[in-house]
């Protein structure tokens, strides 16, 4: 049985590489798509929390804040007549009302913003704005406070007014990128992102070559010259997996090697692996393509045609992101067996362990326990479709 799985598993391979242009094209998509990807996500959320010049509404010029405002070098008070249309488009991002009589409300120590007003998009860009002019609302009312208690207390509005019309707009900026520092949005979608590439990449790259295995050779008709050579259907079974999963491998290890290439010449420094991790990663990414070349391949013995086999392999990477999306906001503290008994979802985990450089290795052995038996689960309906003829030979 082993020698013509042996041969059965050469003869696929040869035919898989036998398409230079094909096969080169599937390794150097992964190779260079994953890193591409996450350099333009990259740049695209760093740009987006830098804002260079807060432009703001305020309904009063006559006191303290506006002056206090005015001072920023980062703050632009616009003059509006219209405080909805200027918020809608993008005009002002922010409209302070305050109250007329805002500093003497200031120093009887009483409320001087009356309300605030936001552009409502939910974009990156205005909740930036609003969270750093907040930022800058604090810094007036520290400053503020400062200057009504102690011994120099500020008698009267004018002088008031004098001390708290200064720029602190330094101060402020140093604030700000310790605070976007330790919410690095780029960490945030590098965790989120590169599970789902890793996963796809070790499903679609099965897709072609199982279609191609299964049902393309059910619709040229050379599978029935296969079987009657007389070899053991488990054994071409066993031969048509692992030439599946030697395709599916490769094109992870190419996704693998691109994500490790972008690790080491990008400015994301807060995420970096090891060589153990690397080879975690290795590992899971091989289980999960047999796993993925196990499903593929029952897909397509099941199919009439090559075509029909593509249409079923679509919805089996819409199921296989949707693990991955549960698992974007998991704590790696919170990861237990329920987790890493479901498939795919339990790859996630591993996933997420090696990027936050906490690798379990019981739970790597857990995982890897879990996908041999969904591995050999696949195989067994694999192998009872495989048997019957009016599924083999129904076009």
């Amino acid at each position: 049985m082993f020698k013509q799985m042996r041969v059965v598993f050469l003869k696929e391979l040869k035919c898989i590489f036998r398409d230079k242009k094909t096969f080169i094209i599937g390794l150097l998509v992964p190779l260079l798509l994953l890193p591409g990807i996450l350099f333009i996500t990259d740049f695209a959320m760093k740009n987006s929390q830098k804002v260079e010049n807060i432009r703001i509404g305020i309904s009063s010029k006559e006191n303290c804040f506006y002056s206090f405002m005015n001072a920023q070098k980062g703050i632009e008070i616009v003059d509006v007549d219209d405080v909805n249309k200027a918020l809608n488009t993008g005009q002002i991002f922010c409209y302070v009302d305050i109250y007329e009589d805002a500093d003497q409300r200031m120093l009887d120590r009483q409320d001087y913003l009356k309300d605030f007003y936001k552009k409502e998009d939910n974009s990156v860009n205005s909740v930036m704005t609003s969270n750093i002019f907040f930022t800058y609302v604090n810094f007036f009312q520290e400053n503020l406070s400062s200057e009504l208690t102690g011994e120099n207390v500020a008698s009267n509005a004018e002088e008031l007014n004098k001390r708290l019309s200064k720029d602190i707009t330094d101060e402020v900026q140093n604030y700000i990128d310790e605070q976007t520092k330790s919410i690095d949005l780029s960490s945030i979608y590098f965790n989120m992102l590169v599970p789902l590439m890793l996963i796809m990449y070790s499903c679609v790259g099965t897709f072609g070559t199982a279609a191609e295995l299964s049902a393309g050779e059910k619709e040229r008709g050379t599978l029935e010259a296969l079987l009657s050579t007389g070899a053991d259907r488990t054994a071409i079974i066993m031969g048509k997996l692992l030439a599946t999963t030697v395709l599916g491998m490769l094109t992870g290890i190419c996704a693998t090697f691109g994500l490790w290439g972008y690790l080491k010449i990008s400015s994301n420094k807060d995420v970096q692996i090891s060589a153990v991790e690397t080879l975690t990663l290795l590992v899971i990414t091989l289980f999960t393509a047999m796993l993925f070349a196990a499903i593929n391949l029952t897909i397509g013995v099941y199919s009439k045609s090559y075509k029909e086999a593509q249409t079923y392999f679509t919805p089996v990477i819409v199921i296989s992101l949707v693990p991955t999306l549960f698992a974007y906001n998991m704590d790696l503290a919170n990861i237990s067996l329920p987790y890493l008994s479901v498939p795919i979802l339990n790859v996630v985990c591993i996933i997420k362990e090696v990027f936050g450089s906490a690798v379990n290795f019981a739970h790597l052995g857990i995982v890897l326990g879990w996908m041999i038996v969904y591995i050999a689960i696949a195989l067994f309906m694999m192998q009872r479709l495989f048997k019957k003829e009016d599924v083999l030979f129904r076009l």
